[in-house]
């Protein structure tokens, strides 16, 4: 069957169609929608169906996957790697989409969403012409439509009328955006709208860079000017559509495309929806967002036309009328009417109730659903998948024979309804009820891969500093992140991998390590070389004062303000202390005032004052410094040996710290848990003073044990500023806890971008979780959140979306770097040989395997 190529011409995001009307294109970001409670769900609903109300126009609505090639996506990346370890950082982008590839395939999946408003024809703003004039001016549109229909002349489109669609697009953008969070397309996007239908089950479609259809200008003269016209070249556009399109199967389209000098070919079935059920339960029954269920892509084109209320109570009266008949025939004839009939006049009577009460438009539906696939074989399998899948939800599925070249042609932006078999009267609460614009997808798309989500396993891929960029769609800008749950569930794991690609992408990196379980890193983390910093704070005399508030900070101001906040967490004092506060604030300044200035000589002034208040503190504090790695915190003026952060990955370890159990209450901690938690806090404005430094890098703070410095007053006020001060440092604060109480603060939750929760148990501590969050405490959530398998986390990315991720780091020996577990002893009699000397993994889980060196049999 012969169709004309539906496309005139196109530009900006209008599409300009042979049969003389105009489409607007937009594109959804996508929400997230599985972890929202039902009034959550119930608000997104309502704004799909007033706008469906509303616009009162035709629309057509395109659910589609988008192919990308792993490698693609890698090689992107690599063009964005800077730094000293550029080089390495390539070599594991390549290694990891070599991975991605084995494990997921060449090509993952993410599902775009795109709806199309018809415009309105706007009146001519032209002046009224003789009568003369008119005649002239309509024989030459009709010579010029006969010449366009036999090939004899190319479209025209006027300047004028352009300009007078582009206000009327203005307009319709006004509720798009409003009610579907929609921003237009561009030509690139609808290139490839076009483009992809020929590469179905074929491959990625290619993109024509900075290409738009070309066109001739004229000129028409007028009694009032000249007016410039526009002859769209057809052909231009119409070698979008290259590729070979067979229909001889009938009940679908073999596709044909040349791809390295073969022939490459795809197999595509288009399905008709033939009957919809005239009640539907929301939520629930999400007929459109179902297909994100399956194990394979499924595309989605829907046409409506709005049918306003008064047509509507026409239409259902004249349909009452019509199963009236049916029903009187089949009396007269002594025959049963049948139970269609029946249900068909119940539910008529209803909706015209409906209708009238409502006073809501109709809308008149087809729906067409594209399942492609590599082989025949294949194709079959997965038409009946989605028919089984829609047939559990009492939708009528059928697979027209002979239509699928006319269906191939519905998914083209700017076409018309060609089939008009399998069209249906729904309400605008029905069409809302599919959640159009709902996705599982998760992460920024473009970045380092992380790990996968959902059935499909879709790989998820995160740029850490993509948050500052006010990139439109994200729901903050706050580069810190927070990683929460229970022990043994991954959220060191993660924040470890993630720190460490940041610093091979091009970043930095300071690790706070109060429990000395990254002193490996330098040994294991052989792809940064000299890189790796591993700082030991002991003991040993060389290391006295090294966390002096004075030695840390050469301003003596942020020196006072630090030593004030470890004194009065050491010994209690509060700020409304009258007594106690004003003469610990004198000893401090007293000192800083003075030469050498060190906490040591604070404690010293405090001794030798004569007021007996000044020296029960001096004794309290003392108390502190006289335990065995206290000396890191009380120096005596004399070192200046200030710690090196030039590397790119810094590692703090302070050794012999008895940190307290999380829930342990402050009044409760013993003296070496008190100074363990106060050591905190100088390692925090030391992190402080690290992420002052170039704000062309982005650099990374991971807090391990944050809760160690949030418990405080003091802790959680310096934590603030390490957040707010990292926003505009291009610095991410990740915090590591256990406790997500931690962080509920409104100043702190509001600078959290992405948020990691793995497996936790106890009840207060999911509500937590999930209001950190900004996710209702229900069963689904609260159960998903319990169930969590080691590895997985239920992750928030920048746009607000949630979903689980299965955390992955590809290779045996970061796997190995990173885990805190016991190590595995058993080493396999075979393994594989591996040029770049990894070995790969098939998920979170370690393979029974040893890192392997160059060139050994394992």
């Amino acid at each position: 069957m012969n169709i004309e190529f539906p496309i005139k011409y196109f530009e900006g995001n209008l599409v300009f169609s042979q049969d003389g009307s105009c489409w607007a294109y937009y594109q959804l970001a996508g929400y997230n929608y599985d972890f929202l409670a039902d009034d959550e769900k119930e608000i997104i609903f309502t704004k799909i169906k007033a706008f469906f109300w509303q616009i009162n126009l035709d629309t057509h609505l395109l659910v589609v996957p988008n192919f990308q090639s792993i490698e693609g996506k890698h090689e992107r990346f690599k063009s964005k790697l800077s730094g000293p370890l550029k080089e390495a950082a390539a070599k594991h982008t390549e290694d990891a989409a070599v991975q991605l590839e084995r494990m997921l395939g060449k090509e993952g999946t993410e599902y775009r969403f795109f709806i199309g408003v018809k415009l309105l024809k706007p009146d001519s703003n032209q002046k009224k012409t003789s009568l003369l004039q008119d005649i002239k001016e309509a024989w030459k549109e009709f010579i010029s439509g006969v010449n366009e229909a036999s090939g004899l002349d190319t479209p025209e489109i006027t300047e004028d009328e352009i300009d007078r669609y582009r206000k009327a697009e203005r307009r319709v953008y006004n509720k798009v955006a409003t009610r579907l969070k929609a921003d237009p397309v561009n030509e690139e996007e609808l290139q490839w709208l076009i483009r992809r239908n020929w590469y179905r089950a074929v491959g990625k479609a290619p993109i024509i860079k900075n290409w738009s259809p070309a066109y001739s200008v004229d000129y028409k003269e007028y009694e009032d000017g000249d007016i410039t016209v526009r002859r769209p070249l057809y052909h231009d556009v119409l070698r979008l559509s290259e590729g070979l399109v067979d229909d001889t199967p009938k009940r679908s389209l073999i596709l044909k495309q040349m791809h390295e000098g073969e022939e490459v070919e795809g197999h595509v079935a288009f399905l008709t929806i033939s009957n919809v059920p005239y009640e539907m339960q929301f939520p629930g029954e999400e007929w459109l967002y179902v297909i994100q269920n399956l194990d394979f892509p499924v595309e989605i084109s829907i046409r409506t036309e709005t049918m306003d209320n008064r047509k509507a109570l026409s239409a259902v009266r004249n349909k009452q009328k019509e199963l009236k008949d049916q029903d009187r025939h089949a009396r007269e004839t002594g025959n049963d009417t049948g139970l269609n009939v029946i249900e068909g006049r119940l539910e008529a009577q209803e909706l015209e109730a409906h209708l009238q009460k409502s006073r809501m438009p109709l809308i008149k539906t087809s729906i067409i659903l594209a399942v492609s696939a590599a082989d025949e074989d294949e194709l079959k399998r997965r038409c009946d998948t989605v028919k089984d899948m829609y047939q559990d939800m009492m939708f009528q599925v059928e697979q027209p024979y002979g239509d699928q070249w006319l269906a191939f042609n519905e998914f083209l932006p700017g076409a018309k309804r060609y089939i008009k078999d399998y069209v249906h009267f729904m309400e605008p609460a029905t069409v809302a009820g599919g959640m159009f614009g709902a996705t599982k997808q998760l992460g920024d798309g473009e970045g380092f891969f992380i790990g996968s989500t959902g059935i499909l396993d879709q790989p998820v891929y995160i740029m850490p500093n993509r948050a500052a960029q006010g990139i439109r769609g994200t729901k903050t800008n706050a580069l810190s992140a927070a990683f929460l749950g229970s022990l043994g569930g991954g959220k060191s794991f993660s924040s470890n991998l993630i720190t460490y690609l940041s610093v091979l992408s091009g970043g930095k990196a300071l690790v706070i390590d109060p429990k000395g379980e990254r002193g490996n890193w330098k040994r294991d983390l052989y792809e940064l070389g000299d890189q790796v910093n591993i700082i030991s704070l002991s003991t040993n005399p060389e290391d006295k004062g090294r966390l002096d508030p004075f030695s840390i900070h050469s301003d003596l101001k942020e020196a006072e303000t630090l030593a004030l906040d470890i004194l009065t967490f050491l010994t209690g004092v509060r700020l409304d202390d009258s007594e106690k506060f004003p003469k610990l604030t004198q000893a401090v300044r007293t000192v800083a005032e003075g030469e050498k200035p060190c906490l040591s000589k604070v404690v010293q002034t405090l001794l030798a004052s004569k007021d007996e208040t000044a020296k029960q503190l001096g004794e309290h504090i003392r108390s502190f410094s006289e335990l065995s790695f206290a000396p890191l915190l009380f120096g005596d003026g004399k070192n200046e040996s200030a710690i090196n952060l030039e590397t790119a990955l810094n590692v703090l370890q302070i050794q012999h710290l008895e940190l307290p159990a999380p829930d342990t209450p402050q009044e409760k901690y013993n003296l070496s848990e008190m100074l363990s938690v106060a050591m905190m806090l100088p390692i925090s404005s030391f992190a402080l003073k690290f992420i002052h430094s170039d704000r062309r890098i982005f650099k990374t703070v991971l807090l391990d044990e944050a809760w160690a410095v949030l418990n405080t007053s003091q802790g959680s006020h310096l934590a603030t500023r390490l957040v707010r001060a990292g926003r505009s440092m291009n610095a991410g604060i990740y915090f590591v806890t256990q406790n997500a109480n931690d962080l509920l603060d409104e100043k702190m939750k509001n600078n959290i971008g992405m948020k990691f929760a793995f497996r936790s148990t106890d009840p207060d501590e999911i509500e937590n979780v999930l209001s950190l969050l900004n996710l209702k405490n229900t069963e689904y959530n609260a159960s998903t959140l319990r169930e969590l398998q080691n590895g997985q986390c239920l992750f928030q990315d920048i746009a607000g979306r949630v979903g689980v991720v299965s955390i992955n780091a590809l290779f045996k020996d970061l796997f190995d770097a990173f885990d805190t577990r016991p190590p595995v002893e058993d080493i396999p009699e075979d393994g594989e040989i591996i040029p770049d000397g990894r070995l790969p993994m098939d998920g979170h889980e370690p393979t029974e395997v040893k890192p392997k060196k160059e060139g050994v049999l394992l």
